[in-house]
């Protein structure tokens, strides 16, 4: 992959990030902003609600002084005694003015003079109309912000009509009950979270914008005066901010007297027509931006880091490529070694057997000379078998594909049948050679006994190969106590007197394809394939192999393995080979190579077993649909045939209409030594059974 395309890539692909940080970043500050402004909103009703209690609440109390002074008759000096004697909150007061003077008393005197108690209202435009005031009970009169004639507080004041009496005359004279209290007690009430909101201010308006209470940031008299002042609002504008405002809870984005961006929250104070309270804070209160923006610089100092990490693993990554390239082709090579020399190997015993073949036939008549040349035939064959079978064990190694079947079997059966598989080559070679067996208490076992004697064997000939006539192997196998439940340590220990391994291929004695450069080795059959397929079982058995070994001073491989005891320790029984229970049995065999064919229906015919060949699975079906019940006996199969294959022909067989074709034995045989077809058949015979 070229360098200029892997750094395009990844500038794009970091530019596409980072516009995609800041979008979303940006989604996110806008999402962030809309739920803090509702939040904001939120607690502005809440206030309201605060509000409203507390108006109702001071309405109350001077609607009950109107109602007990109006029905006791009073004069201005009785009824300032008796609210003077009813006061509770200390900063509270009452007025009470004669409508026609707009003057009479405060139930407090003034600041600088203890005895004066007078107060006048002639100066307080909002007692020219009247009209705002509402019988007892009916609503909240409550007035606008004003200054306190008495102690000049800015002040709030509930009022309601009240009828005094005239000490002179007796007659009743029309006043106005003023409950007094500064503006302060009310914004005692509107608490904002300090965390979020500190500059957060509130302020009260009425339907025309004119201030009830007005906040410090508001420097005109009227509410949307100040808004026109500072904001381009046209009449259409206006007026719309007007209904919104008085009729309905909302909030508008507007600029204060020095320019900054605001968010103003309002909402109708239900209690009184008209009038809203309003909730004022600048928007850099709200804090929405400053996270995201580190957001984007951490993300773009950690896609920075990425991109200069990535440069450096695709250098290295190229200089990996470069030694990865380097040992393929000297595995390459290897390989191409091994197939040099395999064909060599597997040559050799096919010229063998095709030579002493060739000479059988010319010489047919004298038998010790065919004798002679079929045992040297035989051990051909067997050395090209083996070699073919490394071959495929190691190529199932290599591709995961090796697997184990443990059965049950005897441990000590199976060093016996090692010691009489190896004697020929042992006596050939004229080798002293001892295999003990020593403290087996568990002789029945629960594994895959093929492999484990393919470990044995492969240890023990290369031990028997590369020792010299006159040397000396020795092998053992004893039981020890296992750390598994249930399970039984075997040691499996071969120790020879030949020619040794070099530390240099100790290291590498495991790989497949190797074997050691000597002279002495090059004269010896074999593939290099052995050992790894040996260490590759015995690490799919979890168990594990050692070696010692020096040039000219032999070599001792020791293999542990903990395996199952079987579930049930059988007797030995020996029995006689008696096959006449075969004898008059008749089997269909289909088989379409007309050599296997021969061979099967000769060795079958051996035991007294009649047979007949069907040329391919087509006429296997038409037979089976033909024969009279109970012709056969059960079926060879062949699995790859023309027409149809055995897996098909089998399927066929199944869904004849006969119970005895549904049933009969069907037995598969294949030459393909690849576990998957055996699995396969074992698949096909639990699902429906086919075979």
């Amino acid at each position: 992959m070229k360098k200029t395309f892997v750094i395009t890539a990844n500038v794009f692909i970091m530019t596409v990030m980072l516009i995609f940080v800041v979008l979303y970043s940006n989604l996110q500050s806008r999402q962030t902003a809309r739920i803090q402004v509702e939040h904001f909103e939120n607690t502005t009703i809440s206030m309201e609600r605060v509000t409203e209690n507390y108006l109702e609440g001071e309405q109350r109390i001077c609607d009950v002084w109107a109602r007990y002074i109006n029905g006791r008759n009073m004069t201005i000096e009785d009824a300032v005694s008796f609210i003077r004697i009813s006061h509770v909150l200390p900063n509270a007061s009452a007025h009470i003015v004669y409508l026609d003077t707009l003057s009479g008393l405060s139930t407090k005197a003034r600041p600088d003079d203890s005895g004066d108690y007078t107060v006048s209202y002639k100066r307080m435009d909002f007692l020219n109309d009247l009209s705002w005031i509402s019988d007892i009970g009916e609503s909240i009169n409550i007035s606008r912000a004003y200054t306190n004639p008495v102690n000049g507080e800015q002040s709030l004041a509930f009022c309601n009509f009240i009828n005094l009496r005239n000490p002179e005359t007796g007659d009743l004279k029309k006043a106005v009950l003023l409950r007094v209290l500064p503006v302060s007690e009310l914004e005692q009430k509107w608490i904002f979270p300090q965390e979020e909101y500190e500059n957060a201010e509130l302020s009260m308006i009425d339907a025309n914008g004119n201030y009830i209470i007005k906040g410090h940031s508001f420097k005109n008299s009227n509410f949307f005066e100040f808004y026109r002042s500072y904001n381009a609002a046209g009449p259409a504008e206006s007026k719309e901010l007007v209904q919104k405002i008085t009729a309905s809870t909302g909030s508008v984005s507007m600029r204060n007297s020095r320019g900054d961006e605001c968010i103003l929250a309002y909402t109708p104070i239900d209690t009184k027509a008209g009038w809203a309270l309003l909730s004022f804070l600048p928007v850099k209160e709200l804090h929405v931006r400053t996270e995201n923006w580190l957001l984007v610089c951490i993300v773009s100092a950690g896609l920075l880091i990425l991109f200069l990490f990535d440069l450096a693993v695709m250098l290295r990554f190229n200089q990996k490529l470069k030694e990865t390239a380097k040992e393929a082709a000297s595995a390459s090579k290897a390989k191409t070694d091994f197939l040099s020399a395999m064909s060599h190997d597997i040559r050799t015993p096919m010229n063998a057997i095709t030579g002493l073949t060739e000479i059988m036939k010319r010489n047919p008549d004298d038998a010790d000379a065919v004798k002679e040349n079929l045992e040297k035939i035989t051990l051909a064959s067997n050395h090209l078998l083996t070699l073919i079978n490394d071959i495929l064990d190691i190529s199932k190694v290599e591709s995961g594909k090796l697997k184990l079947s443990p059965q049950t079997f005897s441990i000590i059966e199976t060093v016996e049948n090692l010691e009489n598989i190896l004697q020929p080559m042992i006596k050939e070679k004229k080798i002293d050679f001892d295999i003990t067996l020593s403290n087996i208490e568990t002789e029945f076992l629960y594994a895959d006994a093929l492999r484990l004697n393919q470990i044995f064997i492969n240890i023990l000939s290369n031990a028997v190969k590369y020792t010299e006539s006159g040397g000396r192997v020795t092998a053992s196998v004893y039981e020890e106590k296992s750390e598994k439940p249930g399970c039984v340590r075997l040691t499996y220990k071969v120790s020879d007197t030949g020619i040794g391994m070099t530390p240099e291929y100790m290291e590498t004695m495991y790989q497949p394809f190797t074997r050691q450069t000597d002279s002495r080795v090059n004269n010896i059959q074999g593939t290099g394939l052995g050992l790894a397929i040996t260490k590759q079982m015995v690490d799919l058995m979890e168990g594990t192999i050692d070696c010692t070994s020096a040039p000219g001073k032999g070599t001792t491989f020791t293999v542990i393995l903990d395996i199952p005891a079987a579930e049930q320790q059988k007797e030995k029984m020996k029995s006689e080979n008696d096959d006449s229970d075969l004898q008059g049995m008749n089997i269909l065999v289909a088989e379409d190579f007309d050599v296997n064919w021969e061979i099967i229906s000769t060795l079958l015919g051996m035991y007294g077993i009649t047979t007949e060949r069907a040329e391919n699975g087509r006429v296997c079906v038409e037979k089976m649909r033909s024969a009279a019940e109970e012709s056969y006996d059960l079926i060879f199969m062949d699995i790859q045939m023309p027409e149809l294959n055995g897996i098909e022909a089998a399927k066929e067989i199944r869904t004849l209409d006969n119970r005895w074709a549904s049933s009969i034995p069907i037995i598969a045989m294949t030459a393909d030594a690849f576990s998957e077809k055996r699995d396969r058949m074992y698949e096909r015979r639990y699902e429906r059974t086919y075979i």
